[in-house]
């Protein structure tokens, strides 16, 4: 009998555990949703990164995005400290600074992908030159507080366009 009481203690006591581990999670950022297609001269841009930041230190939130194949981006909040934020729920209301940035790097392929491509192998020094870079989005929108790109997120939810241009 006192083994069988013994075994409720330990499973009682664990349970107690599993709760307060549940339960000791940081509160969250009240944020707003904020998602909206991102595009080059009126086509999607699949793969880039979109970047919120407060035009007033204080005043909001930094927050993130990656659009996907059809240039969707849905934001996240960067936040540190006592809040957690929630992924894809947005930032907090205010005035934004926006960048969008997107780079392909070429780096010189292995004997190994130059096989499976079928294609001859040419061996480079590696180290010669910098890997090339190209931007797919202009760098004048990489900088959000340079992109001339800034828009405001409003209670409740937002939709925000964001329309580039080569030029």
């Amino acid at each position: 009998m006192q083994l069988r009481t013994l075994a409720w203690f330990w499973m009682g006591l664990a349970a107690c555990f599993a709760g307060l581990a549940g339960c000791g999670g940081q509160p969250t950022l009240n944020t707003e949703y904020v998602e909206g297609v991102v595009t080059l001269d009126g086509q999607p841009v699949p793969e880039a990164t979109v970047t919120f930041v407060p035009v007033t230190e204080g005043q909001g939130v930094s927050a993130t995005g990656m659009t996907n194949q059809q240039g969707v981006y849905k934001l996240t909040a960067t936040v540190t400290g006592e809040l957690a934020a929630v992924p894809e729920a947005g930032t907090l209301p205010g005035e934004y600074y926006v960048g969008v940035a997107k780079t392909i790097v070429e780096t010189p392929m292995t004997e190994e992908e130059a096989e499976q491509a079928g294609v001859p192998y040419v061996p480079t020094d590696e180290y010669a030159s910098a890997p090339k870079t190209t931007f797919v989005v202009p760098q004048k929108y990489n900088r959000p507080r340079e992109s001339g790109l800034q828009v405001t997120v409003e209670p409740g939810r937002n939709t925000i366009p964001l329309e580039l241009t080569s030029d």
